[in-house]
This record gives structure tokens, C-alpha cells and sequence, in this order.
């Protein structure tokens, strides 16, 4: 059985993706398990708009099925 993200479309988890985990968290997908995906969590600066890590780094796994694929922006 193949990982997959919740919604619409049947969108295949792999490494790189940025979601939308449960708790709003948001995160880079490090890892795809079956049908799990291991995210380490983001988040972006208000004040310069740059991404990083969350300090400390939050690394979680969840169930593809709850998680949201955040498009990519162009």
C-alpha cells in the first residue's frame, strides 16, 4: 500500500514534500514508512519571510492519510 496525503487528489508521499501535518503543524517530509511519513517542522520568520527549523527540531511521524500537501508555489 502506497502513502498518500488527504484530499481530492491521490497525491504520493515522498521526501522533500512540505505539509500540513496534524496539531497545524507545518513540516518537510524527511522520510516515507509504508504508509507513515516522518516530518521535522518549519516554520517562517514574520519578519523576513525566511523558513527554517523549529528550535527544538520537532520530528514526528503520521499517517500520510492526515496529512495535507501544501502545493508548490511558482
Amino acid at each position: 500500500m502506497e502513502a498518500t496525503y488527504m484530499g481530492e487528489k491521490a497525491i504520493a508521499a515522498s521526501v522533500g514534500d512540505v505539509v500540513m501535518a496534524p496539531g497545524d503543524v507545518r513540516g518537510i517530509v524527511i522520510a516515507v514508512n509504508g504508509v507513515s511519513v516522518k516530518i521535522l517542522g518549519i516554520g517562517t520568520s514574520i519578519k523576513t519571510g525566511d523558513t527554517f527549523v523549529l528550535n527544538p527540531p520537532y520530528i514526528h511521524d503520521y499517517p500520510a492519510s492526515q496529512c495535507h500537501y501544501m502545493e508548490k508555489k511558482s
